[in-house]
């Protein structure tokens, strides 16, 4: 289990060259930063991890039902009950986010008063997806003051932002946001198999000289060094 603190509530083309740049970018970054979705049964593995107030913890519960169909579908979900006893908490949670591709917040009162919670987990998170290596969402769990907050630069769910407190029926808001993950979901796949599809081009491009042609030597090198001294011998002569 996961124990959380106590009192928490190259090429001549131009066109193939900037593409192979970009691809060569975001391989970079993913590399240092995050895994790319392992190939699954029925789809490519995506990890979520979940970050909420103890406070609502029954609503996380309910969320975790919602997502049944979408962890038959090659989706893990992550939150600190999944912690072993004696893990180091810091560290545990650190590297959970470190591996996973969507962070998904339950914003709530509590949730904007928790120091853990926005300060080493949401702000963390914010970082990460700045550098591009993980996608945020944010999900309305109950009326709070987050649009004093930076989530207010993104769509939040369920739709509109309307706290799922304030829907008639719990399950209706939550099958919203379950789609909207979903939606996430399916962009990160679709992205990493983009990515796996154009590596190879982008290996084969990184240098902009046909394959199979030896480089130019380097200034200085032993072969131009000798050109130079056929030259000046020649001159003398």
């Amino acid at each position: 289990m996961w124990l959380r603190r106590p009192t928490r509530a190259y090429s001549h083309d131009p066109e193939t060259a900037g593409k192979a740049t970009q691809i060569l970018a975001l391989a970079k970054a993913t590399k240092t930063s995050r895994a790319v979705p392992k190939p699954t049964a029925s789809g490519r593995e995506v990890r979520i991890f979940v970050s909420y107030s103890h406070v609502d913890s029954a609503i996380r519960d309910k969320l975790e039902v919602h997502l049944a169909a979408l962890k038959r579908d090659g989706v893990v979900t992550w939150y600190d009950g999944d912690m072993q006893a004696g893990d180091a908490l810091d560290t545990e949670i650190a590297r959970a986010l470190r591996q996973s591709h969507l962070f998904v917040a339950l914003l709530s009162p509590d949730y904007l008063a928790s120091h853990y919670c926005w300060k080493l987990e949401y702000l963390r998170a914010m970082g990460r997806r700045a550098r591009g290596t993980i996608r945020v969402a944010a999900v309305v769990v109950r009326p709070c003051d987050w649009k004093a907050t930076t989530a207010v630069g993104f769509k939040l769910l369920p739709t509109d932002g309307k706290p799922v407190s304030r829907w008639r029926s719990q399950d209706q808001a939550l099958l919203d946001v379950t789609q909207g993950i979903r939606k996430v979901v399916q962009a990160i796949r679709k992205e990493s198999s983009a990515l796996e599809a154009l590596a190879p081009r982008a290996r084969a491009a990184k240098v902009g000289s046909p394959a199979g042609a030896p480089a130019p030597p380097k200034r200085g090198s032993a072969p131009a060094r000798k050109r130079a001294v056929r030259t000046r011998t020649k001159t003398k002569r």
